[in-house]
């Protein structure tokens, strides 16, 4: 029989616009915003069954009055990030909640160890943009079982109704890795600019490095002989000069809108590295929210452009990149992500450690490779939680190197 419910709105900052939150069938609806990663431009709300509304308002007042105190009792250390994520399902309410530990400050330790190339001052924050379909599924799926790892924080930012929840380690498990839930608007860059820009940039000023990554690609691929962490391997390309980094290049993008003035070369956007000088130049062009696909893929070229009018440089993973000094700016091709664009061939995963999955490029190699890292165990939490000198010879492969 099917279980109503009412709306129990909870305002924690005055100013709303209204804007309607997700429906109460979505299995995780809504949040309370206490320091909140996300700005308060949604009308947020907590669904609860009639015959306990009462008791449900208390408790949810209550826990808002004991993180109060434990901020109160934090003192001069850093404040941790606290948001309260209510699964609205009844058949998920013995599930644990996200978000009650802070992802950086007084708690830090309780985060897990430093990898190797990522000391504790310069732990990265990695943002992955989640939308519903069963391409993206597949691909979350493998990053949560091969990607996720304890030497940075991680935040899964859910674009509209979805249960990928279901799959992530619980906050007891991996108190590193969080879980914001919008509706469905702004595409990925305008979903990553929101949570950037929430609460005054309090988490381009707690970060030093970021990665951005969407679920249209699928990895981490790593070779057997590989010791490297992904997110070091994306991270380490960023120096002094170099400020984005990602896995391939398009060197004539067609912009055909009115206000686009000219075809510029860019990074392309599903995965992006950065500092917090080059989150910076381009942080503008990610907090608008474009309405149409048109808007977004201009917005994905701006972002390589206010890097470069910043004075810095850009870097692709893609092996060609590196063949000149002046790959960038002397490039003739286009989009190298479909069937037989790079350069005759396809790009291998090993190049860009991910591989675009919704292209229909190089499909076989990236069905091997998918099943071969499944049955190998590779696990991420190995490879970028320890010093290379102490890991086995086997590495992060984990089956592989029981037998």
């Amino acid at each position: 029989m099917a279980v109503a419910y009412d709306k129990l709105h909870v305002h924690v900052y005055e100013a709303e616009v209204g804007q309607e939150a997700l429906d109460d069938e979505s299995g995780l609806d809504s949040c309370i915003l206490t320091n909140c990663l996300i700005p308060c431009d949604y009308n947020r709300r907590i669904f609860a069954p009639r015959m306990v509304r009462f008791i449900s308002t208390i408790v949810v007042f209550g826990l808002i009055s004991l993180l109060g105190l434990l901020t109160l009792q934090a003192g001069n250390s850093a404040t941790a990030l606290s948001t309260i994520y209510v699964r609205s399902s009844p058949k998920n309410m013995d599930r644990e909640v996200y978000n009650i530990v802070g992802l950086e400050g007084s708690d830090l330790q309780s985060i897990g160890q430093p990898g190797y190339m990522t000391p504790q001052q310069q732990r990265p924050l990695v943002l992955y943009a989640y939308h519903e379909t069963p391409n993206a599924r597949r691909n979350a799926l493998f990053f949560i079982k091969h990607g996720l790892h304890g030497a940075a924080d991680f935040i899964f930012i859910l674009n509209g109704a979805t249960n990928i929840t279901d799959a992530l380690p619980s906050a007891a498990e991996a108190p590193n890795i969080r879980v914001i839930q919008r509706n469905n608007t702004c595409f990925d860059m305008g979903a990553y600019g929101e949570v950037l820009s929430a609460n005054d940039e309090e988490l381009v000023k707690r970060y030093h490095h970021f990665i951005l990554l969407n679920a249209s690609i699928r990895g981490p691929f790593m070779p057997t002989w590989s010791r490297e962490c992904w997110s070091d391997a994306y991270l380490s390309k960023l120096t002094d000069k170099t400020k984005l980094v990602g896995m391939s290049y398009n060197c004539k993008a067609n912009r055909t809108m009115a206000h686009s003035a000219h075809s510029k070369p860019h990074v392309q956007s599903m995965i992006l590295a950065t500092d917090r000088t080059g989150l910076r130049s381009f942080l503008p062009v990610i907090k608008a929210c474009p309405t149409r696909y048109s808007f977004a893929v201009d917005d994905e070229i701006d972002v390589s452009t206010a890097v470069r009018a910043a004075g810095y440089d850009l870097f692709a993973f893609m092996t060609a990149f590196a063949s000149r000094r002046d790959y960038a700016t002397t490039c003739t091709h286009g989009n190298v992500l479909y069937e037989n664009t790079y350069y005759g061939g396809n790009l291998h995963p090993y190049e860009t450690i991910f591989q675009k999955a919704n292209k229909g490029a190089g499909i076989d190699t990236l069905q091997h490779l998918t099943e071969w890292t499944d049955a190998a165990g590779y696990s991420s939490w190995v490879a970028c939680g320890r010093d290379p000198a102490a890991m086995t010879g086997r590495g992060a492969w984990g089956r592989w190197g029981q037998r």
